[in-house]
């Protein structure tokens, strides 16, 4: 009689497999990480699975990657940006170059900047504005994002890409994996008005509208290592 020998099929043992490689890819990242540790690495870093910051490396797909990036302190990154928009910031008067600010929650920061800075929590909002009425001019007018029209060149032949969005790409190659950032114009309450369009490009109708300012937002991106 024939003999018959029952065993996985073949997408099971491709689960299997796949199981097990995932449970060896943590155990080893755990392993390194403690090893790490002892040597000096943050303790509770940003965690980088299959390329996404912060999801829980529990969720590593079979033959996926992980990552452990050591936190950058909000402090050292303002402290980097501050000195990328003083580089990169167009000089006539030297008020623009001067002018950076750093806010936190909406506010301007007295006193000692990097003390404040080391003391956010991963709730506040960090923020470097400049008010001159004309900083918005130097980043130049955006294109509209379904039809690519109206763009306007930027202010500044020193500045032709602006300042704000070059440095906020400059921010994301260099700490993206640690710290979040945004660009955004806002409104700083300074009275100060400008005329603007109601209705699109095509319409007529003239308003006065509170002026806004570039400003680059920084956030605290949590890490996800399990509870």
């Amino acid at each position: 009689m024939p003999v018959i020998v029952e065993g996985l099929s073949a997408p099971e043992l491709g689960r299997s497999i796949g199981q097990w490689v995932k449970e060896h890819t943590i155990a080893v990242a755990e392993r390194v990480l403690q090893e790490e540790v002892r040597r000096g690495f943050d303790s509770q870093p940003v965690v980088v699975t299959d390329g996404m910051p912060r999801r829980d490396y529990l969720q590593v797909k079979p033959f996926g990657r992980i990552e452990f990036a050591a936190r950058t302190s909000m402090a050292e990154a303002v402290r980097w940006a501050l000195t990328e928009l003083q580089k990169r910031s167009p000089v006539l008067t030297g008020r623009y170059v001067s002018s950076h600010t750093v806010m936190i929650n909406g506010a301007e920061v007295q006193g000692n900047i990097w003390l404040a800075l080391r003391n956010v929590q991963p709730t506040d909002r960090v923020q470097i504005v400049n008010p001159q009425p004309y900083a918005r001019k130097i980043e130049g007018a955006t294109a509209n994002k379904r039809t690519g029209r109206g763009k306007r060149a930027a202010l500044s032949r020193q500045a032709r890409s602006g300042v704000y969005r070059v440095v906020l790409r400059a921010l994301v190659n260099r700490f993206g994996k640690a710290l979040f950032f945004d660009f955004k114009y806002v409104n700083l309450n300074t009275g100060i008005k400008v005329w603007g369009k109601r209705g699109g490009r095509s319409s007529t109708r003239r308003i006065q509208r509170d002026q806004v300012y570039p400003a680059l937002q920084f956030f605290i991106k949590p890490t996800s290592l399990p509870n």
